[in-house]
């Protein structure tokens, strides 16, 4: 079960501490990097990718997926944010707009047989 985030409630909804994983895709595969964002509005963000597969890759494809891993408590407890953004740049920072957002279940717990 996933539940949707209205992505103009992003920057309120990450801790200003939280990092990610950015997650391409390329013509090698999945390449997946470890980054904080720095927010600009409520559903922009910056981050400072100067180069590499991650930023190729991203701006090839023009969009990437980040992947917060679970911080909220409450009945989010154990959620994971998943964010869908699209991604342009300038020389030492790539921007990334949201498109999407949920909050992603944890998994179930595993009953051995």
């Amino acid at each position: 079960m996933s539940i949707r985030v209205p992505v103009s409630e992003l920057s309120s909804t990450v801790p200003n501490d939280a990092w990610c994983y950015f997650v391409t895709y390329g013509p090698t595969g999945a390449h997946v990097l470890s980054l904080r964002p720095r927010w600009v509005t409520g559903s922009d963000m910056v981050f400072g990718i100067t180069g590499g597969r991650g930023r190729e890759n991203s701006l090839t494809n023009g969009s990437a997926t980040l992947v917060f891993a679970p911080f909220a408590g409450g009945e989010l407890e154990g959620y994971s944010l998943i964010v869908d953004v699209s991604v342009s740049a300038s020389d030492d920072e790539v921007l990334c707009t949201a498109t999407a957002a949920v909050w992603h279940r944890p998994a179930p717990d595993v009953v051995p047989q």
